[in-house]
């Protein structure tokens, strides 16, 4: 069976895998005729565009997420920002693993840069190329540097104080001046829009009523969203109120891990106990509230026209409903990261640790950054136990927390 047979047999969903940062290697075809089928690729849909309210700019639906461009070549990292910018998607997220790639997406970018918006991160630089999240001013300011020059620009549309999480990470970021570098960049026309970038409800909410933010990139999926109510899964109240707080403040989402890092996209490991389409996943995201983008990781033309895929489906092809009806029954011992097992007495944040390992483990670049920057670990579990039995899908925490503990090697 040949490659497109196999994928179009699969669905848009085993596309995604490759999407999501997975590791999926084709055993199929070779390089050369897989990016021969990626130029065979036809798109024969629109892209679609959402406004941001405060300046009316318009902004692609779907985004270029680079954490992983450094597995291609030059020459087609070039190639694939040129091909995204010449069919419409018109925003990239540039925070990666490694910034071997910055050259490469300088040169995509050059000619053609009033099409393609960046989405450039405060409080991240690379030395020897290497990612490092920072709150050291000094190097705040010559990572943010760093980052213009190597993209060969002088300014980023958004400029994103990359990942609070905590409110002790929060304070810090008030209190040093981070958040006054950031209005200082907009105010001289370095940055056009002030961002920040979370995995947590309670830290966007902090940042929303400063009344400084134009975007913010946050993880946003069903498995992050749902929680359990009389064996039913609903959406949690907390996350809602966010999504529909942010949108009355004419503030916009850009969403990252579209597809729970690919764990959505498997019958095995969807925590719904049924694998949606990478197009029942955006589509999902598209409907919240002040969402005005996803951005999914790509790392060849394949992916690339995966995502363009999106605009080629019908309503009917992006119809997510029929995925929530699973009960609790159906997610039996799977961790959806719903908080139930707090508090913990050691401080342990179990999602976060969980949600981590699992990114971790689907190939997230970053994940194991986050997981070690967190304050407790699965090394802090004592085995008490006291987690077990609130958790409304009888995950066995313990073994878990020790699996997570022995993955990272604590």
């Amino acid at each position: 069976m040949r490659r497109r047979s196999f994928i179009r047999g699969l669905g848009l969903g085993a596309i995604g895998l490759m999407l999501g940062g997975c590791d999926f290697e084709d055993p199929f075809t070779t390089k050369e005729e897989q990016k021969q089928e990626a130029d065979a690729f036809e798109f024969s849909g629109t892209v679609e565009y959402r406004q941001i309210p405060h300046s009316g700019e318009k902004i692609s639906t779907l985004a270029i997420g680079a954490s992983a461009l450094h597995e291609s070549s030059a020459k087609n990292i070039e190639r694939m920002i040129a091909y995204a910018a010449e069919h419409g998607i018109n925003l990239m997220d540039t925070v990666m693993s490694n910034f071997g790639p910055s050259e490469a997406m300088a040169a995509g970018i050059k000619g053609r840069r009033d099409k393609m918006l960046t989405q450039m991160h405060i409080g991240v630089y690379y030395p020897n190329e290497t990612y490092t999240r920072t709150r050291d001013m000094k190097q705040v300011q010559s990572g943010f540097e760093q980052q213009l020059k190597g993209f060969g620009t002088d300014y980023s549309d958004i400029g994103m104080i990359h990942y609070v999480d905590t409110a002790e990470d929060f304070q810090k970021v008030i209190d040093n001046g981070l958040l006054d570098y950031a209005q200082k960049l907009k105010k001289d026309g370095t940055i056009r829009y002030i961002g920040f970038s979370s995995h947590s409800v309670d830290i966007s909410k902090k940042f929303l009523e400063t009344g400084l933010i134009d975007v913010f990139m946050f993880s946003l999926n069903p498995a992050y969203d749902f929680v359990p109510e009389n064996s039913v899964l609903k959406l949690a109240a907390d996350r809602k109120n966010l999504y529909e707080e942010a949108q009355k403040r004419g503030a916009v989402i850009t969403v990252m891990k579209v597809y729970g890092g690919g764990r959505l996209l498997s019958d095995s490991s969807s925590p719904f106990g049924k694998a949606m389409t990478t197009a029942q996943c955006i589509q999902y995201a598209l409907d919240r509230p002040a969402v005005i983008s996803c951005i999914p990781g790509v790392r060849n033309m394949s992916d690339i026209n995966a995502a363009l895929a999106f605009y080629n489906t019908s309503r009917e092809e992006r119809d997510y409903s029929a995925v929530f009806a699973a009960s609790k029954q159906d997610m039996e011992g799977v961790c959806i990261y719903c908080d139930h097992c707090q508090p913990c007495p050691y401080g342990i944040d179990i999602a976060a640790v969980s949600k981590y390992y699992d990114l971790a483990k689907s190939g997230d670049a970053l994940a194991k950054d986050h997981y070690f920057k967190l304050n407790r670990t699965a090394r802090d579990c004592a085995r008490c136990g006291e987690c077990e039995p609130r958790c409304p899908f009888h995950v066995n925490i313990e073994d878990r927390l020790q699996e997570i503990e022995n993955y990272f090697g604590q």
